[in-house]
């Protein structure tokens, strides 16, 4: 069944989630469906791309703190567009996005499914758009989740109909192939990567307190945090007040990512709360040894402890300990390593379309929900 479907975001602007939509927009088209992206930006700061056979259709409502759009405003013209296009079906990414969608398409008589791309466990949207969330999402077909554990809080809290459908990686053709980790053995200086919105929830700042709180004989190393946010002043401070300035650095929003990655000698995630953490199965489709704080979401089922990937607690406690024991060792990153790789298999991109397009096709023929 070829579908007409509408797949709305906030923007392109940077992100796993904006990167997960451009990247299943372009796949549901060129398996010939007709596929129109409508993003609440004016479109002009697009980082990901979509295939040619995506409409664009910014409509240029994003409420910003320095540009106010009231929600009548966003509501009524996302309204607008979605009833001329006479969709089948519509498709919303992250959560404010979400409950505006299903506003707006009230009395329409479009089913709707949308995708919680973060954990709203430790998300909160204020009072009044949580009850907007915990009200709307119900009237979706289906609420699409990243994690099991995602999806058992949004029942219990919203009683909406969730399916997990993991997100997908696939690291480009030529992409780098990781040198043998043992040609590493004798380097000095330890490359560590951090990739991700420089915001609180990431843990940045504690990524770098940990490593400023090494034992003067741990190994050296130098720390590249790639990404822009609100956070970056913060972030540069701490490590100035903690004489660690010249061992960090702040590439900014970076693209093609994956030389970052190849070229690191550990990926690390500090994360205070993850959904599904997209660059960490960048870095180890990129075969990086990764080191991961347990941060909910999808971390636990990504990261086979000791197999594929180093896991430790979601405390400062444990990631600085972790960092002094995986450092140490390059058997241990060599090992990690050479398991990491094989995320790209199990996380897929036919896999995830395969999934969303089944579910759109589910909400499209109106069939009882899983």
């Amino acid at each position: 069944m070829k579908m007409k479907i509408a797949c709305v975001i906030h923007s392109l602007d940077g992100g796993g989630a904006e990167r997960v939509m451009a990247g299943l927009a372009s796949r549901l088209a060129l398996r010939s469906h007709s596929v129109t992206l409508i993003t609440l930006d004016d479109g002009r700061h697009d980082r990901h791309e979509v295939d040619a056979s995506v409409s664009r259709r910014p409509i240029h409502v994003l409420s910003t703190p320095e540009s106010p759009v009231s929600l009548w405003t966003r509501t009524r013209r996302l309204r607008t567009t979605i009833a001329a296009g006479n969709f089948d079906v519509v498709l919303s990414f992250c959560d404010a996005t979400n409950w505006l969608t299903l506003l707006a398409t009230r009395g329409l008589g479009v089913p709707v499914v949308v995708s919680e791309r973060s954990d709203p466990k430790h998300q909160s949207l204020g009072r009044t758009r949580e009850f907007l969330r915990r009200h709307l999402y119900p009237k979706a077909y289906q609420v699409v989740c990243l994690s099991d554990d995602v999806a058992a809080f949004l029942q219990s809290t919203t009683h909406c109909h969730t399916r997990v459908i993991p997100s997908a990686v696939e690291p480009p053709a030529n992409v780098a192939v990781k040198p043998n980790q043992a040609e590493n053995t004798n380097t000095k200086i330890q490359r560590l990567v951090a990739v991700g919105r420089l915001e609180h929830e990431k843990g940045f700042d504690r990524l770098i307190r940990c490593l400023a709180e090494l034992p003067n004989d741990a190994p050296e190393w130098k720390l590249a945090i790639h990404g822009e946010g609100s956070q970056q002043g913060s972030l540069e401070s701490i490590a100035r007040e903690l004489n660690v300035d010249s061992q960090v650095e702040f590439p900014g929003w970076t693209r093609p990512i994956w030389p970052a990655y190849s070229n690191a000698d550990w990926f690390v995630l500090p994360s205070r709360y993850e959904g599904f953490p997209s660059a960490l199965l960048e870095a180890m489709a990129c075969s990086t040894a990764v080191l991961a704080v347990d941060a909910g979401g999808a971390v636990r089922g990504v990261i086979d402890h000791g197999r594929n990937g180093w896991l430790v607690e979601n405390s400062d406690t444990a990631l600085r300990d972790g960092l002094q024991h995986c450092l140490a060792s390059s058997e241990l990153r060599t090992r990690l390593a050479l398991r990491a790789g094989e995320v790209a298999k199990r996380f897929g991109w036919k896999a995830m379309v395969d999934a969303y397009e089944t579910c759109l096709q589910d909400a499209c023929e109106g069939r009882p929900r899983p």
